[in-house]
């Protein structure tokens, strides 16, 4: 030991090394999750007896597990000769090595011992940084399922009723409109199931970010977290700027308002001062209480569900047969069907949201997976209804691109109905900004949790609400809302919105399945290997079909893709345990059946691709703009977030060697010496 503490000094004088793509292990997760509803309990907060009602898991379930927030004496393990590799499936990050047997007891490492405490230059520091500035906070668990369906129907339900039916039935499909509705919620649910077992399994806040974390590694999770930035800050300032493009229309169109009201409103050069109006309110409103702003968005998500109700039973009724002939237009024709299908997906973005708040959800291994589930299934049913009935009430050719439903009602001469479907839209559309300042907190208090961003996001008030992290995210979307106009950003939010659900796709592969022994890391080279293959074969369909070139390389491409999925699915069998979690771990989970996507590696792989292809949808300006965006967040986390992650914490550091150690405890040894080696991430050895 003491050569190695020699030459551990030595090393890191000379070079620090630091990995990336440490991961951090699945069992860390489940104990906190553990840690809080103990915590919950003795705060009064929750029943012991039945503590799955508080996202807990039943004192039954209850095992003892390393402490993550301070070490314990090391046991005195008997066993041969063992080379345990920490970069695996449990992500540790580092290596161990030892070998113990009974002649040897007596010098086994005591954790709270000086003679044990082993340094390199900077380990006091950073360890003494992890404990000041990560303590342990845990969100309320507060939110039902109804709250959750309501978050994620909410956050959804947009521009998809309002204005994409329109656009689609006149310009791609005609209507045959409702088949691109249910060809896209297909291909929705797709990554729909990988986020329902994933939120059931990793029932922690912020939605791929951890699932990133526990599959790829520590740096693919903060990208994957910047991504998510771009769904719920930049798309919520998206919207609230759209909210006040349609106030300034529903002004001059229904209300007749003066011109010097609407130069108010609308005093140019970019600026929209309603956009900004209704990102202040709703952000002072989640500052408010998270109890209040929980009972504006139920409100709010189920008015406007019942104004999709209103509309589309007002659309039947007054549904002329023939205006559904030809159900596929020939200057439209199938591939018409195919093209509204690109446009109509975007409709479904936002139906994740409720993966972030799974810090807050009330039993969130069951209401999680059951909250997509419904999402999904009530956010396809009403789209496919109010597409079929738009068109059965007006022409396809006559439909307004724009303002589908109100200037339909307008045309068959129901101008209250159109009345209110216009001003309907304006008082409900502000609940999906509400939602946005409500998740994007959620993403920031996880990141600052694990220390890839200042702690101060990470703090809560005596109500469980990040106000800082609320305020930021306000005065930022508030700014992006106001200032910034969203055509040169569409698709740049579009692109990293479905890169997050392709990683989220490939972290439940790797959750799901293992390399062989032979060949270690085959799965993570299949998966870049066919993620590579998906994205130019998107690329070669959407812009190369035109050429010679494309013919050849689309066919070879597809091949390529197809056989490395049946690669994956025969060569690397799947996890007997989720994640590979250990047996003594599993009690965690207590005797509960999750939510299990079928056929992986095959439904995920084909999220991905579907994923690519919207990808490849979009103007190559966004995906230069969204790659320039994600080197930024890499640089920022070399810069920031390698050097304060919570995995250079020597405590958790411990628990994860203790861990390795335990696997063993109990079997047989005929060893009689005794080594230990261990060398841990940027030179620490413990």
């Amino acid at each position: 030991i003491g050569q190695t503490m020699a030459q551990n000094e030595q090393s890191t004088t000379t070079r620090r090394r630091l990995n990336p793509f440490r991961k951090k292990p699945l069992w860390v997760i489940l104990q906190e999750e553990q840690e809080s509803a103990f915590t919950r309990t003795n705060e009064g907060i929750g029943n012991p007896e039945n503590l799955t009602h508080h996202g807990g898991h039943e004192t039954d379930d209850a095992i003892e597990l390393p402490s993550i927030k301070q070490s314990s004496n090391s046991s005195k393990r008997n066993g041969p000769e063992r080379s345990v590799d920490c970069d695996g499936a449990e992500g540790c990050g580092f290596s161990l090595e030892y070998s113990d047997d009974e002649g040897e007891q007596n010098s086994g490492l005591d954790a709270n011992s000086s003679q044990s405490q082993i340094h390199d230059p900077n380990t006091h520091e950073k360890q003494n940084h992890s404990k000041t500035h990560h303590p342990h906070q845990h969100l309320h668990r507060h939110l039902s399922l109804f709250d959750l369906v309501s978050i994620g129907v909410g956050g959804t339900i947009g521009s998809g009723i309002f204005v994409l039916n329109g656009l689609i039935a006149n310009q791609y499909a005609g209507p045959s409109t409702f088949l691109s509705w249910i060809i896209s919620g297909i291909a929705a649910g797709l990554s729909g199931c990988c986020y329902a077992e994933l939120s059931g399994r990793i029932p922690s806040a912020g939605s791929s970010y951890a699932y990133a974390f526990c599959a790829l590694g520590e740096l693919p999770a903060f990208v994957t977290a910047c991504f998510l930035t771009l769904e719920f800050l930049l798309s919520g300032s998206a919207v609230a700027r759209s909210w006040g493009d349609k106030v300034i229309e529903w002004l001059r169109v229904e209300l007749s308002a003066s011109e010097l009201v609407l130069q108010i409103l609308d005093p140019g050069y970019g600026i929209n001062p309603m956009a900004c109006l209704v990102s202040i309110a709703t952000t002072i409103l989640v500052l408010g209480g998270v109890k209040e702003s929980k009972m504006v968005t139920d409100f709010f998500t189920w008015v406007k569900v019942v104004l999709v109700v209103f509309m589309t039973v007002g659309g039947f009724l007054l549904m002329q047969p023939s205006n559904l002939t030809p159900m596929i237009p020939p200057e439209f024709g199938p591939s018409g069907i195919l093209r509204g299908a690109v446009s109509s997906f975007f409709g479904y973005l936002g139906f994740d949201a409720v993966c972030c708040v799974a810090g807050e959800a009330i039993n969130a291994e069951v209401n999680l997976p059951r909250s997509i589930m419904i999402t999904l299934f009530i956010v396809t049913t009403l789209y496919v209804a109010a597409a079929i009935s738009l068109v059965g009430m007006q022409n396809y050719t006559e439909i307004s691109p724009k303002s589908g439903f109100p200037e339909a009602f307008q045309d068959r001469g129901v101008g209250w109905a159109s009345q209110i479907t216009a001003a309907g839209e304006v008082f409900t559309l502000p609940v999906v900004v509400l939602i946005s300042v409500i998740i994007q907190p959620r993403l920031q208090f996880a990141l600052a949790e694990d220390g890839l961003i200042p702690q101060m996001f990470g703090e809560l008030d005596s109500t469980g609400n990040p106000k800082k992290g609320t305020l930021f995210a306000g005065v930022i979307m508030t700014l992006f809302a106001t200032f910034v106009p969203f055509h040169y950003l569409d698709d740049f939010v579009s692109a990293g919105i479905l890169l997050a659900f392709t990683i989220t796709n490939s972290s439940l592969v790797i959750m799901r399945r293992r390399s062989p022994e032979s060949s270690p890391f085959l799965l993570e080279k299949l998966l870049a290997w066919f993620n590579l293959n998906s994205f130019l074969l998107s690329l070669t369909l959407s812009h190369g079909m035109n050429s010679p070139i494309g013919w050849v390389f689309a066919p070879l491409l597809l091949f390529l893709s197809l056989s490395t999925v049946v690669k994956i699915s025969r060569n690397c069998p799947p996890l007997t345990t989720f994640g590979n979690i250990e047996e003594d771990t599993t009690h965690l989970y207590g005797s509960r059946k999750y939510f299990s996507t079928p056929c992986v590696p095959f439904i995920p792989c084909l999220g991905m691709m579907t994923n690519y292809f919207l990808i490849s949808q979009l103007s190559f300006f966004g995906i230069a703009l969204l790659v320039a965006y994600a080197i930024i967040a890499a640089l920022f986390y070399f810069a920031y977030g390698a050097r304060h992650s919570i995995l250079n914490d020597g405590s958790l550091q411990y628990a994860m060697v203790e861990r390795h150690e335990e696997r063993h405890h109990n079997e047989p040894t005929h060893n009689t010496t005794s080594t230990t080696t261990i060398s841990v991430d940027e030179g620490v050895l413990t």
